[in-house]
């Protein structure tokens, strides 16, 4: 009897060889996935919590003629928050006040907006 493997055996083990490569990548792919929406989720709360931020000390503003000085063009943020931008912008009576945050995620620029009304009741 002849010691050796057939083709058929060859063939077999290809075959199953590829099919549990095939699982082992698209499971390291899922998990990379995952790794960058965590990141992703990181990066959107950390824009919604600096536009938050810029509300509240628009809030507080000593007077509504006030509220027009926190206008600013798109500008980086310096410190921990390097990575973003952020814009404020005014306008209307009551006054509109938009606050936009920017990063970069994958050279693709994401942006996060909150807008606000501000009245003169006896502000």
């Amino acid at each position: 009897m002849k010691k050796g493997f057939t083709l058929l055996e060859i063939l077999i083990t290809i075959v199953l060889l590829t099919a549990g490569l095939t699982s082992i990548l698209r499971a390291m792919s899922m998990g990379m996935a995952a790794e960058s929406s965590v990141a992703g989720s990181e990066n959107n709360a950390i824009a919604k919590y600096l536009a938050q931020e810029k509300l509240e000390e628009i809030k507080d503003a000593s007077s509504y003629a006030n509220i027009d000085s926190f206008v600013a063009p798109k500008a980086a943020l310096s410190g921990d928050y390097s990575n973003f931008e952020r814009a404020v912008t005014v306008s209307g009576d009551p006054k509109e006040v938009n606050v936009i945050v920017y990063w970069i995620v994958n050279s693709i620029e994401q942006s996060i907006d909150l807008v606000t009304l501000f009245a003169n009741y006896d502000y």
